[in-house]
């Protein structure tokens, strides 16, 4: 009976200090969490889940005097690998005999990009959650409920001492689940060999197919696109020109974010004799897509991690400057 008076007592202690914390106070945890993602030496095996779809993948993350190493592999499906050395990242297709090399890496776990406070906090109510426990280590929760329509809300569960993301939950405006990721276990700081950073195929990928999708920044001027009205809270973040298809025109990638969420807008030439696309939305998982024909001479294509009107309202936003 003593036993049961005292959890009560410290589940109403814990639940009085979420309730009594400020935006602030979430602020400065996502900051200890985007630094954590990469000063950090971790590594374990995360279970990602998106509708019916399950996926087990292992990471493992270095950082040291040279730079920051990190190789993520899935475990079940067709085999993947992606290595990141610094600022180069190189996919491995087993299966394909491809190899995909790109300058900047979609770090969907256990980190975002371009988080600033001010953004977020305009665009997200944040508060702390409860004290919880994954992978069999205390978490605190961290919530991020939309201010609007266009955007997912979110619940990160973070590891006190060293501020890793242990378990990510993005949730729509229903309530249902979007996507989830989460550590079933995970070994945080210490030495980890620099084996684990290696690709396991580069010394036999020799003879594969290369293929370069790094593209070049470019100027909006240059890049003869402008939005007449962009999306409610979110700016655009970085245009870049890069071939999209073999032996195709140069698309134009606009990538836009709000602080948390990024949509991805690719605008591309079409050539005169090849059959027009089919525009409309459609979706890859939790990735909402929207298409867009400008007369026949472009396709606009956006895509992102957000409601479906949020990829169809920028998609329309977007038009062609004339040089």
């Amino acid at each position: 009976m003593i036993g049961r008076a005292w959890v009560g007592a410290l589940l109403l202690l814990l639940g009085g200090l979420a309730h009594a914390s400020s935006p602030q106070d979430a602020i400065a945890w996502l900051a200890k969490v985007s630094a954590a993602s990469q000063t950090l030496n971790y590594a374990g095996t995360f279970v990602y889940q998106s509708g019916r779809t399950t996926e087990t993948s292992r990471i493992a993350h270095i950082t040291d005097a040279t730079g920051e190493y990190e190789r993520l592999e899935t475990l079940d499906g067709a085999p993947r690998e992606i290595v990141r050395s610094n600022g180069e990242v190189r996919f491995y297709l087993p299966q394909e005999k491809m190899i995909i090399a790109d300058h900047a890496m979609p770090r969907r776990f256990p980190a975002w990009a371009h988080v600033s406070p001010d953004q977020l906090m305009a665009n997200y109510s944040l508060r702390l959650g409860t004290l919880d426990r994954v992978a069999g280590l205390p978490a605190q929760q961290i919530v991020l409920e939309p201010r609007d329509g266009f955007r997912y809300g979110h619940t990160f569960w973070v590891e006190p001492g060293s501020g890793l993301m242990l378990k990510s939950r993005m949730l729509d405006a229903a309530g249902a689940l979007v996507e989830q990721f989460a550590f079933s276990d995970v070994t945080i700081g210490g030495l980890i060999e620099r084996d684990k950073v290696r690709s396991r195929y580069a010394a036999t990928a020799s003879g594969w197919r290369e293929v370069n999708a790094r593209g070049v920044a470019v100027t909006p001027e240059e890049a003869g696109v402008t939005c007449r009205g962009l999306l409610p809270g979110f700016r655009p973040i970085s245009t870049v020109r890069r071939q999209v298809k073999d032996g195709g025109a140069d698309a134009i990638h606009l990538v836009y974010s709000d602080g948390l969420a990024t949509i991805s807008v690719f605008v591309e030439p079409l050539s005169s004799g090849r059959k027009a696309p089919v525009g409309g939305e459609s979706a890859a998982g939790p990735t909402r897509i929207f298409k867009r024909l400008i007369g026949s001479q472009y396709l606009v294509t956006a895509l992102g991690e957000v409601p479906p009107e949020s990829v169809r309202r920028l998609a329309e936003s977007v038009e062609i400057r004339q040089k």
